[in-house]
């Protein structure tokens, strides 16, 4: 038997392994025709906490057996992350199957985005049909039902893919009207495949685990300091206005060192989650109080960490007005009036991509 939420095979010789459940609980569930879960799904689905040590990390090597389920692919991509959960190892995967792309989490964007714009934006960049691009936010119930409407119509079976934490399990309890699986704001929550038949319908989907990535942001933060940094609300908009030369940063892992070439002044908003602190100083003093500011003043991290722990780079752009700077794992900034010269400093890892903008230079006053 499996749990109904992870997928793991139940197993009641280790309590600390994976699909732990006591051989008590096990009879009490199935006496009250209870749905069976495994230790570790129960204390994320009632507790919110994740037993040390069960994290498991899923690969691209994984994902080549998940895709021989089906050829119908649901490619879910967090729209407020969309450069760190579209991945081109991932797209060079699907090329022999039919895909189908989830924008989930527009909620997260600012009103002034419109769902259409979004998703012609999205269309341009995937370089796919307009109607294969599905804009949905799991936690308004929004787009579900006119997608479930286009799933009927277009495939008998899916799998559904994508990295972790871009709501994968969350849509499809949507789909379904149900919280059978398990859905945490853990990474790797879902630990084998689970297959859900749509109501009223004869459409499967099989949930896959979510990959893991090593060049986003959330990557460098603990278990429980992703599950903090997580937004909950809208993105929040900062908005600077410089003359000459500032630095500002975005949380502890980002400084931004921007040089404004337009006369008189140059614009710039910043996207990022609500936990992220935002902070804008001198040059000088950004460098003189980094490492004090580092986890104090400027979160994530949340927890107790150094700034000498991790290896840094520095990265010089030009952007242009419209055009954005992506963070991955992280938000974005988007130029309003350049040209500007930014320098972003960064751990090593995090990717950073310049992007034609998502928000338009003139929805935004200042």
């Amino acid at each position: 038997m499996k749990c109904s939420g992870c997928g793991v095979e139940l197993q009641q010789e280790n309590p600390a392994g994976l699909g732990y459940i006591s051989e008590s609980v096990m009879e009490s569930r199935l006496l009250s025709g209870k749905e069976i879960l495994c230790r570790r799904c129960f204390l994320m689905k009632h507790y919110g906490s994740l037993p040390e040590g069960n994290m498991v990390a899923h690969s691209l090597d994984n994902m080549k057996e998940y895709l021989r389920i089906a050829r119908d692919v649901i490619y879910v991509i967090d729209i407020s992350d969309f450069d760190g959960t579209f991945r081109r190892d991932i797209a060079a995967l699907l090329k022999d199957h039919s895909v189908h792309y989830i924008l989930n989490k527009i909620d997260l964007l600012p009103r002034e985005v419109k769902v259409n714009e979004m998703r012609d934006w999205a269309s341009g960049i995937l370089k796919a049909p307009v109607s294969r691009v599905r804009p949905v936010s799991v936690l308004k119930q929004y787009g579900l039902k006119s997608l479930f409407a286009y799933l009927k119509s277009s495939a008998g079976e899916y799998v559904s893919v994508g990295v972790t934490n871009v709501g994968k399990s969350s849509l499809l309890n949507g789909l379904t009207h149900s919280e059978e699986i398990t859905v945490s704001r853990f990474p790797g929550t879902t630990v084998e495949v689970t297959s859900r038949t749509l109501n009223n319908s004869s459409v499967t989907i099989y949930d896959t685990p979510g990959i893991f990535t090593e060049d986003r942001l959330t990557d460098l933060l603990s278990v429980e300091d992703q599950s903090i940094f997580l937004p909950r609300k809208k993105l929040v908009r900062s908005t600077f206005q410089f003359h000459e030369t500032r630095t500002v940063f975005l949380s502890g892992f980002v400084r931004i060192d921007a040089k404004n070439e337009n006369d008189p002044v140059g614009i710039f908003h910043t996207f990022v989650p609500e936990s992220v602190s935002v902070h804008e100083t001198s040059s000088n003093t950004g460098a003189e109080e980094w490492d004090r500011w580092f986890g104090g003043i400027l979160k994530p991290p949340f927890s107790s960490s150094a700034r000498s722990e991790y290896k840094w780079k520095s990265e010089k752009f030009r952007l242009r007005t419209g055009q954005e700077l992506h963070i991955c794992g992280l938000g974005w900034i988007n130029v309003a009036k350049g040209p500007v010269t930014l320098v972003l400093t960064t751990p090593e890892s995090v990717t950073l991509k310049v992007r034609k903008g998502l928000v338009g230079p003139k929805k935004f006053k200042k």
